[in-house]
This record gives C-alpha cells, sequence and structure tokens, in this order.
C-alpha cells in the first residue's frame, strides 16, 4: 500500500499536513505521527510500525480507510455520493480548463483597491435604499400586487442570472488561489433547487482568510449585483421597462443572499461557518458529538468547538422539520385546490 504519486504534502501552520489529491480533487488532514507511518506503509510491515510509534492496529485500519476514501492509495478512488431525496447534485459541467484560460485577465478583481471601492459603493447604495424606502414599497405594490405572469418570468431570468454569477464567483476565486474547479451543476436541498460549485480544492489552501474568501465570493457579487441594481433603479425613473427589472434585479439578489446565508443548509452560510471556525465537515461530527454523548464515550473534540457542535445539530432538525412541514402545507393546499375543482 503506497500513496499515488500525484499526491502532495502540505504543511499547514498550525502544525498539521493536508494531504492534496489532484486526481480526484480530495484532501485529507493528518498530523505528523499519522504521515510517518504513511511514509512507511510500504517499507516496513504493519506490526514494525505499530512497535515504533505505540499504535493500535484499529487506529492504523482507521488512517488506511480514510486514505482510501480519499483516493490517496495506489488503486483506490473515492466512492460517489450516495442519491439522497432531500440533498442531491446534478453536474453539469467541468469549467476548470475555461477557468485557467481566463483567470490572469481579471486577477484585478482581488486587489484591495477594487476592495475598498465596493466597500464605499455598497455602504452608499444601502444609504440610498434606505432613504428611498417608501419608494421601493411603492415599487413592490405596484408589481406583485399585480401579479402579471410577465413580472414573475422576468424574476425568475433575473435570479437565474444572479446565481449564475455567484457561482462563477466561487469558481474564480478558487482558482485565482490556484484551485481546480471540477464541477459546477444543480443543487437540491429540501426539494429547493439551487446551483453548486464544487470548492472542495479550497481545503488544500492553508489560510483560513483565502477558504472563507472562496465560500465569501458568491455572496459578495450578490450584494454587489444588489448595489448595482439600486443605482440603476433610483436613475431609472423615467424608464418604465428599466425601472422594472432594476427592482427585480433587487429583489432576486437579495433574496438568494438570504437564502444563501442560511448555515442550517449546505450553502453558502453553512461553507462560511466551516471556513470561520475551521471545523470541517461540522454537520457530520455535530452529529457524531451526540451520538458519542448518548453512548457516553470519551468526546474527542476540542472543548472550544463543542458548544458549536452542541448547537448545530439540534438548530438543523428543527429547520428540516420546519421547511417539511412547510413544504407538506404547500402540497396538501394544492392538493385541496385541485380536488375542489
Amino acid at each position: 500500500m503506497q500513496l499515488k504519486s500525484a499526491v502532495q504534502w502540505i504543511p499547514h501552520p498550525d502544525g498539521h499536513w493536508i494531504l492534496r489529491n489532484p486526481e480526484d480533487i480530495t484532501c485529507l488532514q493528518v498530523d505528523d505521527i499519522d504521515k510517518q507511518v504513511i511514509l512507511q506503509l510500504s517499507q516496513k510491515p504493519i506490526t514494525n510500525i505499530l512497535a515504533e510509534y505505540n499504535l493500535d492496529l484499529e487506529d492504523v485500519q482507521n488512517l488506511l480507510r480514510d486514505l482510501a476514501q480519499a483516493g490517496m492509495l495506489e488503486g483506490t478512488k473515492p466512492p460517489k455520493a450516495k442519491f439522497n431525496l432531500l440533498s442531491f447534485t446534478i453536474p453539469l459541467v467541468n469549467p476548470d480548463v475555461w477557468l485557467s484560460q481566463n483567470i490572469d485577465k481579471i486577477r484585478w478583481m482581488w486587489t484591495w483597491e477594487l476592495g475598498f471601492f465596493l466597500c464605499a459603493f455598497i455602504a452608499s447604495s444601502v444609504a440610498v435604499w434606505l432613504a428611498s424606502s417608501a419608494e421601493v414599497a411603492a415599487s413592490h405594490q405596484q408589481l406583485w400586487i399585480a401579479g402579471k405572469n410577465d413580472t414573475i418570468f422576468k424574476f425568475v431570468l433575473l435570479t437565474m442570472l444572479v446565481i449564475a454569477l455567484h457561482e462563477l464567483g466561487h469558481a474564480f476565486t478558487l482558482k485565482h488561489y490556484g484551485g481546480i474547479v471540477k464541477e459546477i451543476g444543480l443543487l437540491f436541498m429540501c426539494f429547493i433547487p439551487g446551483c453548486y460549485t464544487d470548492t472542495t480544492d479550497q481545503y488544500s489552501l492553508v489560510r483560513r482568510k483565502q477558504r472563507v474568501l472562496v465560500v465569501a465570493a458568491g455572496v459578495l457579487i450578490q450584494v454587489t449585483i444588489w448595489a448595482f441594481a439600486v443605482w440603476m433603479w433610483l436613475f431609472s425613473q423615467s424608464n418604465p421597462v428599466w425601472h422594472q427589472i432594476s427592482y427585480l434585479l433587487m429583489v432576486a439578489a437579495l433574496l438568494t443572499v438570504a437564502i444563501n446565508l442560511n448555515p442550517l443548509n449546505r450553502f453558502d452560510g453553512y461553507y462560511l461557518l466551516v471556513a470561520g471556525t475551521g471545523i470541517n465537515n461540522l454537520r457530520q461530527r455535530s452529529f457524531d458529538f451526540y451520538v458519542d454523548l448518548l453512548r457516553r464515550e470519551e468526546i474527542e473534540e476540542a472543548a472550544e468547538t463543542q458548544w458549536v457542535l452542541a448547537a448545530y445539530a439540534p438548530l438543523s432538525i428543527l429547520y428540516t422539520v420546519w421547511v417539511l412541514s412547510y413544504l407538506a402545507s404547500l402540497l396538501g393546499n394544492l392538493v385541496l385546490r385541485v380536488w375542489s375543482f
């Protein structure tokens, strides 16, 4: 048993190592002892390794299992994600080559000068939006109360545009930091449709700031679109068509931001929480925390992360129950309406 030749060792400033498999785009975090064990797997008998590092056979078996699941060992491939009716993805394109061809043209987007400008631009847009709250409410009344089909159609198209730019924000930011983006596709969470960009390779980035920016890039683009739409709405009052489109663009951007920032779904809010806390695989570890608690087994999680893990699982369950109940009520009302006809 030995590592694939393509696997890379990346030292982390926190003192551990990141194993990166660029072929299957997987990452695995190991400590110094794990590294020595892995390097000697093909050179020494397992019994000698156990004796040298005072390990149990189960410890090495668990390490080998993790390596195999991440596709790090010769002859292994990461398992494909199992289909789950409440959460599944449909891959559409592999954008990595196209991203690599175009990233150098837009590297100015990650400069501090643009960041300063965006902060000022968004702040001024918030001020204008708050000052024009009465007019915004009037636009809402005129558009949604009428409920015209063309309004809904325009809103759907603009929402799709916002989501597409959002996903490109993730993809280009990861590519800017040297990562690989192997998939962009459709995502369904609790039957709610969305999109996703596979940013798994962000875990090979040793700087937490970079990982946070990869996740936050999509939301930042949405907020920028909203800010642009505010000014477009303000200066298009004499043009009813553009005035309507700019208002719908504002709503589309705000709505998608609200959905994406919810940390209880596997959208951007969740991955921002993961990147910000440094707790990888937060959802699974939170449920495992309660399993260990109920079994009265030793909890191996660090004390500073236990409160996050303790809070996340019950909140996630409550949110999922609420979403399913809401969807069930909508379906029930629809059936009753059809039945009444």
